[in-house]
C-alpha cells in the first residue's frame, strides 16, 4: 500500500489479503507473496527485508555490487513468502509437498548471489531505487511505468527486439536459456537482461530539456515540465502501426498519444501520428524524434 496511488495504480476497496494478493498478480509490477533478496543486506540488518525487493524494477543491490536472488538455493521456493510457516526473516524454512515432512533449512542470509560488474546496471538500478523511493513523484510515476511498458514489449516481440549486448555473464547464459518464457516478475537476472536491452540509448545527463528529449532520460528529476513536451521514448518499443514489427530504439520515432496511452511509431509510420487515431504533434517535437544518423 505504500507504494499505491503512485509507481501503483490505486488500491482495491477491500484490504483483505487475499484481495490484495489479487490485485498485484494483475498489475504484474510486484511480487504478492514473495520477495526477492540480497543476502549480505539481510546478514547486515539483522534479517530486514526491503519493501522494494518486491518491486520489478528491483533486480540488484548498488551497495553490494550483487544481483537480487528471488528464489531459495536449497528448495527452489520463491523467497520470504507470507503465508503461514516455520520460516523466519533469516530461514526458508519452506515444505515440500513432494517430500513429507521435509523443511527447508536454508539460511537465507547465507546464500551466494551473483556478482554484478556491468557499471551501466549499477548506475540504472541506483537510479531506479531513487525513483522508487519517492513514489509519489511525477516524474517517479512517469518513468517507472514507461519502463514498465518497454520491458513488456520486449517480452512480447522478443524476436524482433534488439540482441543483449557486452553484460555480465551470468546475463547470457540466462538470456540464452529463457526459452522463449520471459517471466521476469520472479526472475532479477532476466529483469536486469531486459532493462539492459531497453536502455541501449543510454543514461541523459543533461538537465536541458531538450537533451532530455533527445536522449532516452531518465534521471532523478523525473519527466521534464517544460510546458508542451511530449511524450519521451526513453526506453524504446515496437511500432504500433498495423503490420509494423520494426523496434524503434530509444530516443528515436515519434511518440503519438492515444486515447490508449502514448505510442511508439517508426520514422516510416511517423504520418499515423496526425491521423484521426492520434493527436498530432508539434512539428518541433517530431523533429527531435526524428532518426539520427
Amino acid at each position: 500500500m505504500h507504494y499505491a496511488d503512485g509507481v501503483l495504480p490505486p488500491p482495491p476497496s477491500s484490504t483483505h489479503r487475499r484481495t490484495i494478493a489479487m490485485w498485484l498478480h494483475r498489475l504484474q509490477l510486484a511480487q504478492p507473496v514473495s520477495s526477492r533478496a540480497c543476502p549480505p543486506c539481510l546478514r547486515e540488518s539483522g534479517g530486514r527485508w526491503l519493501l522494494r525487493w518486491r518491486l520489478i524494477w528491483s533486480f540488484a543491490c548498488v551497495r553490494h555490487r550483487v544481483f537480487l536472488l528471488s528464489v531459495c538455493r536449497g528448495c527452489g521456493n520463491g523467497l520470504h513468502q507470507v503465508l503461514p510457516g516455520p520460516g523466519s526473516p533469516v530461514m526458508c524454512g519452506q515444505s515440500d509437498w513432494k517430500r513429507p515432512g521435509y523443511v527447508c533449512r536454508h539460511s537465507i542470509w547465507r546464500m551466494r548471489p551473483p556478482r554484478l560488474s556491468d557499471t551501466h546496471l549499477l548506475e540504472c538500478q541506483r537510479r531506479l531505487d531513487d525513483l522508487i523511493d519517492h513514489p509519489h513523484r511525477p516524474g517517479s510515476v512517469d518513468i517507472l511505468r514507461t519502463l514498465h511498458l518497454a520491458l513488456e514489449d520486449i517480452r512480447g516481440g522478443y524476436d524482433f527486439a534488439p540482441s543483449l549486448p557486452d553484460t555480465d555473464a551470468v546475463l547470457h547464459r540466462r538470456w540464452h536459456g529463457h526459452g522463449g518464457v520471459l517471466s521476469y516478475l520472479d526472475d532479477p537476472l532476466l529483469t536486469a537482461a531486459l532493462i539492459k536491452i531497453a536502455t541501449l540509448g543510454g543514461i541523459g545527463t543533461s538537465r536541458t530539456a531538450r537533451a532530455q528529449i533527445d536522449m532516452a532520460s531518465w534521471s532523478t528529476d523525473g519527466f521534464p515540465r517544460t510546458t508542451g513536451v511530449s511524450p519521451v521514448n526513453r526506453f524504446g518499443g515496437t511500432c504500433r502501426a498495423i503490420a509494423c514489427l520494426a523496434w524503434v530504439p530509444p530516443g528515436q520515432g515519434v511518440v503519438a498519444r492515444a486515447k490508449d496511452g502514448p505510442l511508439i511509431l517508426c520514422p516510416a509510420h511517423v504520418d499515423h501520428a496526425t491521423s484521426d487515431r492520434y493527436n498530432p504533434l508539434p512539428p518541433a517535437v517530431a523533429e527531435v524524434f526524428s532518426p539520427r544518423p
